[in-house]
């Protein structure tokens, strides 16, 4: 009776041993890697429609951050004065933003938090570029090109199911200094009016992780 009790409780705890292992290979294996895909759907400083996304790679490991790539870009387009003789010209600016950041995710009971921060610069092949075409009636147009270092930060909230796949709502916060979208610029014999623009603000995103 006694062998029969021994053996019935190791039947057991080799049961269990191996549920358990089960349980963690089918969590390993759907949580080992992670891709995140977001698309722009707003730019708070852009008067206009944009153009951008977020990607990022999620990993299981503690402690070490995640990877990610964001990316917005606009339009902006206005009419100023030059002072010396009253013409009037147009001025079209796109300005492109683009960031590596790292992340952590932090799990809730019932969603999922991402707090990450990034940066981006020249060297980077990052940062933020406007390109401003300066156009005068009937006389041409001419180009001014500025390029500045950005950082960011930026959370996301996420919704999983079936621990594979989760949908979530993101806001990127990009900062940078004001930017002279006609610098440098003397078109025409002219001297144009300092045109100073801050294009820091908000990115926010709709997107979905897929775990693998």
């Amino acid at each position: 009776m006694l062998n029969r009790t021994k053996y019935f409780r190791k039947l057991c705890l080799s049961g269990c041993f191996f549920v358990g292992m089960i349980s963690l290979s089918s969590s390993a294996n759907a949580q080992f890697i992670g891709i995140n895909a977001d698309y722009a759907i707003d730019y708070s400083a852009a008067p206009g429609k944009v153009s951008g996304y977020s990607v990022g790679i999620a990993h299981p490991a503690p402690f070490i951050p995640n990877i990610g790539y964001s990316s917005v870009s606009f339009e902006d387009k206005e009419s100023i004065t030059v002072p010396s003789d009253n013409s009037s010209v147009s001025l079209n600016t796109t300005t492109t933003i683009k960031t590596i950041n790292l992340f952590y995710n932090v799990p809730f009971p019932v969603v999922t938090i991402t707090v990450g921060f990034g940066y981006g610069a020249d060297n980077l092949n990052t940062g933020v570029e406007t390109i401003t075409t300066i156009k005068e009636n009937d006389v041409g147009k001419d180009n001014s090109e500025s390029k500045d270092s950005v950082s960011e930060a930026f959370f996301h909230i996420g919704l999983p199911f079936w621990n594979t796949v989760e949908f979530h709502l993101g806001y990127h916060f990009m900062s940078f200094s004001s930017i002279d979208i006609t610098k440098s610029v003397n078109f025409q014999g002219k001297n144009y009016p300092t045109v100073k623009k801050s294009y820091s603000g908000g990115m926010t995103t709709i997107g979905v992780q897929v775990a693998f």
